[in-house]
């Protein structure tokens, strides 16, 4: 694992159901002598088996306006929300009134940390190097360039950039006092609700590779999520259910993403399970029988 942006950096399992999620979790976590950033979860953890959502309330952002996620994809949210009444749970609005600044935060800090870390990336002291006869600051210049993808380039400039002297209190600076802010919103929240629950993402699922000529595109698509990682706060999504993409076609899968306090892994894995298997969606590939 590459270190992207220290204070945000995760490994988050990608599985087909929340059973395998649980189980490569219990593997992930732990306490690392070795690593002093590392902390296990106490009692580890266990398969889920939870039936129902009886005794648990869900919040629900007060501030997700419907101007900010499709409509199928919000037709699957509300759906999903009645799922949740009906296994038991209670549905409640919170407040997160911080949280709308989250994505430019993110897309401060992320690069600026990202920025640091991969700077020892220059063909010295890690990673490859590029050939040529050139001096020492070509060496530098081309091992970088073949090396970094368009994409980390650009994260790369943006962090250096959100860093440089003169403007770091001015983004940096900015950026984490708005993260602090969102994770005071968040704290609030879970006094009064066990989970807090939003769409995973504005539209419904798109393409490999469908938004990489439109960076801002891309980024806005984690508008729901990167509060979470701000706060330092585990989540989870889910298939929801299909959904038409705004523009027409072929109905595709709509997340539904469901967040609990800082180690609450459990109870969280615990309830995904239960709201998995009763919305019952089929994440096989078609035709694929086993």
């Amino acid at each position: 694992m590459i270190a992207f942006a220290s204070s945000l950096d995760q490994c988050g399992p990608l599985t087909r159901t929340v059973s395998d999620a649980a189980l490569l979790l219990g593997i992930l976590q732990g306490k690392d002598p070795c690593d002093s950033t590392s902390v296990g979860l106490e009692g580890g953890v266990r398969l889920p088996d939870r039936e129902d959502l009886s005794g648990l309330r869900f919040g629900v952002p007060a501030e997700l306006g419907h101007d900010e996620y499709d409509s199928g994809v919000r037709a699957v949210f509300e759906q999903t929300l009645r799922k949740i009444e009906a296994l038991g749970g209670e549905i409640a609005e919170v407040s997160l009134p911080s949280s709308e600044h989250g994505i430019s935060a993110y897309y401060v800090i992320a690069p600026a940390e990202a920025s640091s870390n991969l700077a020892r990336y220059d063909g010295v002291r890690y990673g490859m190097r590029a050939g040529g006869d050139g001096d020492l600051v070509q060496m530098y210049e081309t091992t970088r360039s073949e090396g970094f993808g368009p994409e980390v380039k650009r994260r790369i400039m943006l962090g250096t950039y959100a860093l440089s002297s003169g403007y770091y209190e001015a983004y940096y600076g900015q950026a984490q006092k708005v993260r602090t802010r969102i994770a005071e919103d968040f704290s609030g929240a879970f006094s009064g609700v066990d989970f807090v629950v939003t769409p995973t993402a504005p539209s419904v699922a798109f393409g490999l590779g469908e938004k990489t000529d439109d960076p801002l595109a891309m980024y806005l698509n984690d508008f729901f999520t990167v509060p979470m990682s701000l706060a330092g706060i585990p989540a989870i999504s889910i298939p929801a259910g299909l959904a038409e993409p705004e523009g027409g076609g072929p109905q595709l899968p709509v997340g539904f993403q469901i967040a609990a306090p800082a180690f609450g892994e459990q109870k969280l894995l615990d309830a995904a399970y239960a709201l998995e298997q009763g919305i019952g969606f089929d994440a096989r590939p078609e035709g694929l029988d086993g």
